[in-house]
């Protein structure tokens, strides 16, 4: 059994207890990008995803901060911001680690990305951009029963299966029917109404003559100490909004 987490965003207190909930059994944890951007512990996020040893990719946020390059002309003011601060205070080995990671991941079983399989930076928020999605991942990675991807802080399954909820430790049969796009949700900041921390717990499925089905999926819903990551916000100085949206999973 692994994890897979996303959106971590620099909210320690979302991210420890998410850490603190993973059950016995799990084997490793592979996080789905932006680790940093939004929240006040940029450092202490990043420390503690690659003291766990997680397998990590890139996402926008991580790679907008590493790399100075980067047009903040791009991101809304607020977001912006939330950059520049995080610049100011990551450290040397933090920023070489999140600049170092790869854009995508895949397993025998699963595809890791952070916006989409096409593009890293898409979001996939629309019935037409996951049904292109799921095409290439059959036409490209064949035998790949299921894509892992964030971005869109936002749960998601796709193409809908027979029992759709996405109710906690509710397991979803993905053997059939499939390949799949599934979105763990947000970790840090969460933007479906849901103010909790989310996560899913993967249950592999044994391969049948060559082929791997796909896998049982469970989501996890974690609540936190969402008033200490808003003081944190603001003691930090950054935009009141990245504090109040916590409390409004907005």
């Amino acid at each position: 059994m692994y994890a897979v987490i996303s959106d971590i965003h620099g909210n320690l207190e979302a991210l420890q207890a998410v850490m603190e909930d993973l059950p016995e059994g799990v084997e490793r944890v592979f996080c789905l990008g932006d680790i940093i951007g939004y929240g006040a512990s940029p450092n202490e996020c990043a420390d503690l995803v690659r003291e766990a040893g997680m397998p990590t990719i890139s996402g926008n946020h991580d790679l907008a901060v590493t790399d100075l390059a980067t047009n903040l002309e791009w991101f809304n003011p607020v977001a912006a911001a939330a950059v520049s601060w995080t610049r100011e205070i990551l450290s040397d080995e933090n920023a070489e680690f999140l600049r170092e990671r790869p854009r995508m991941m895949q397993t025998k079983g699963a595809l890791f990305v952070h916006g989409s399989i096409r593009d890293p930076d898409e979001y996939i928020i629309n019935r037409v951009s996951a049904q292109e999605n799921l095409a290439i991942l059959k036409s490209e990675y064949d035998g790949v029963p299921i894509c892992f991807f964030g971005h869109t802080h936002v749960k998601a399954v796709s193409p809908a299966p027979l029992d759709a909820s996405l109710e906690e430790d509710r397991a979803l049969d993905l053997s059939d029917g499939g390949p799949y796009l599934l979105n763990p949700g947000s970790v840090g900041q969460p933007r479906d109404g849901d103010t909790f921390a989310s996560y899913v717990l993967v249950e592999p499925a044994e391969s049948a003559n060559g082929v791997v089905p796909g896998p049982l999926v469970a989501y996890r819903f974690v609540e936190y100490d969402i008033e200490k990551a808003q003081s944190k916000i603001r003691e930090a100085g950054l935009p009141n909004m990245l504090a109040e949206r916590l409390a409004a999973g907005r």
